[in-house]
């Protein structure tokens, strides 16, 4: 009666244990001000509000971009006093007719006092260091070059393109506050291997009515005459401390019904 009863407590404890940390998982995730549910049916949808880019025209050249995220999970006040901004970087790897493929991509999140972000001002993009993220190279068919991390195909021509240019890609987690909530390697990159991010965006020639002619000068508004939007998807990874506990329950439970077998075999 003792062993049953020294079970029943360790199954209560994994039960009690397990529920609290299911309960923790589904608890609203803050990190830095930036706070999303993972357990919104649309975990995890980090959509841009703003996105500017540089022209490109020729292989090795470079793609700058910043931007403004606009909703995480579909909810737009999820920035507590804060705006979350980002800028980018990508390589012209191969152009083949209207196909542009990217390697060397990389993501700078930073979390900045709210309303400090001024879409007319590249410059005004800084702050807190929130997350970064590398480009993941995964094949694509369809594609001439078929080995790249940011696949495009433009509307138009590829230093102007047209309404209906748009670009797709993976990406993984590289560090940052908001990593370990992040680099969840649940993205099938269709190639055997897994991201943390799948990059879908669309953009088009659109330079700011200010601007007479495009510029070379990173820290210019007329240096970024592609004017779009993004999304990233992936998945939230659980909180470590909720893993944690109930990994706690489970051992309580394994423990006891080791304990009992060893008693056991010892009567024996």
């Amino acid at each position: 009666m003792r062993k049953n009863k020294t079970i029943g407590v360790a199954l209560a404890c994994a039960l009690a244990l397990g529920a609290w940390s299911g309960s923790a998982l589904a608890a609203p995730i803050n990190v830095g001000g930036v706070h999303w549910n993972s357990s919104s049916p649309f975990d995890l949808t980090i959509q841009s509000l703003n996105l500017r880019e540089t022209p490109v025209s020729a292989v090795n050249d470079v793609l700058t971009g910043y931007g403004q995220i606009g909703s995480i999970n579909g909810n737009n006040s999820f920035c507590t006093g804060c705006d979350l901004t980002f800028t980018f970087t990508y390589t012209v790897k191969s152009i083949n007719g209207l196909q542009v493929v990217f390697d060397n991509g990389s993501f700078q999140f930073y979390t900045q006092a709210s309303g400090s972000f001024d879409f007319g001002n590249p410059s005004s993009v800084g702050g807190t260091p929130w997350v970064t993220l590398g480009g993941h190279t995964a094949p694509q068919f369809g594609y001439v070059d078929p080995n790249g991390q940011l696949y495009a195909t433009v509307a138009g021509s590829i230093s102007q393109p047209g309404i209906n240019s748009g670009g797709f890609g993976f990406l993984d987690v590289t560090g940052g506050a908001a990593a370990p909530y992040l680099d969840s390697n649940t993205v099938d990159d269709g190639n055997g291997g897994w991201a943390d991010f799948n990059l879908v965006s669309s953009f088009s020639f659109f330079p700011a009515s200010t601007c007479p002619t495009v510029t070379t000068n990173l820290g210019n508004i007329c240096s970024y005459p592609i004017q779009g939007n993004g999304s990233l998807t992936g998945r939230t990874v659980p909180e470590p401390g909720a893993i944690g506990m109930l990994g706690l329950g489970l051992g309580f439970l394994g423990l006891a019904l080791r304990r009992r077998r060893k008693e056991s075999d010892d009567r024996a």
